[in-house]
């Protein structure tokens, strides 16, 4: 048996299609997989962000708001007609609208744009890549961007309700779709720094008090991260890079977190 390593990561030949990749962990997961040798479609609801990405690595921009059903299926076939079909869908768009405030505060329209959004964005991508993974006949894999706030609550019922459909939404796909060799994951980040200047040094020591215990409780433990500091986005694309070749041919319905230890806290 002929067995070479560097070939497990390598996905020449594949074409991915990343959303929210203008900036933060969608552009290193873009960045990721074009070092790996896919060709890649960066969407985001920021056209010239999706652009400035797209123009880094050779890949091609769509400027795409994913809570638009008709236009996250044009695109899908922009990325097919452009690149040649569709092999990997990295579901990374979503919003983070700070903490949430006490449920109490929160308004209808502030729960439906999230949703529509971090949930409905996910549905609809899920929905048109597995019809068209499913006509080509050749698998793929799907990624949606989960969180550990799937798991640990913390940040508000907002977000963390929305994470915790997402990974449902994944493990329940994964099950439909085996039949056609088609691996659903999901990736858990942790405290990823996704802004300039270089990210701070985590120091151990929780900051005081707000009286916000969901700030706190998330300050708390991000001062305690095991691994001592913030992921940077090119973790996560190393991640998917995994979840997308054939070193993960036999993973399917699980949920990858990249959190530097916050969920063993």
């Amino acid at each position: 048996m002929n067995i070479d390593p560097k070939n497990w990561i390598d996905l020449s030949g594949k074409v991915a299609h990343v959303t929210g990749g203008a900036m933060g962990i969608g552009r290193g997961i873009a960045q990721a997989l074009a070092a790996a040798g896919a060709r890649v479609a960066v969407s985001d609801v920021d056209g010239d962000g999706a652009r400035r990405t797209a123009g880094e690595i050779g890949g091609h921009a769509i400027t795409l708001d994913v809570s638009d059903r008709a236009a996250f299926e044009a695109a899908l076939d922009e990325t097919a007609a452009k690149l040649g079909g569709l092999d990997i869908l990295v579901n990374n768009a979503g919003v983070y609208t700070g903490f949430g405030g006490p449920v109490r505060g929160i308004t209808d329209e502030m729960w439906r744009e999230l949703w529509s959004i971090n949930v409905d964005g996910v549905f609809y991508g899920c929905r048109a890549a597995a019809r068209m993974m499913i006509d080509q006949g050749r698998g793929g894999r799907i990624i949606n961007l989960a969180s550990t706030q799937s798991i640990t609550p913390g940040v508000g019922v907002t977000y963390d309700g929305s994470k915790g459909a997402v990974l449902q939404i994944t493990r329940a796909l994964a099950l439909e779709l085996a039949p056609h060799k088609i691996n659903v994951n999901a990736l858990a980040p942790g405290p990823t720094w996704t802004r300039s200047p270089e990210a701070p040094p985590i120091t151990g020591r929780p900051p005081e008090p707000t009286g916000d215990p969901l700030a706190d409780t998330v300050a708390s433990r991000i001062a305690r991260l095991p691994l001592g500091h913030w992921a940077d986005p090119m973790e996560l694309g190393k991640a998917a890079v995994f979840l997308s070749g054939s070193m993960s041919d036999f993973v399917t319905g699980i949920y990858l977190p990249v959190d530097g230890g916050w969920l063993v806290l």
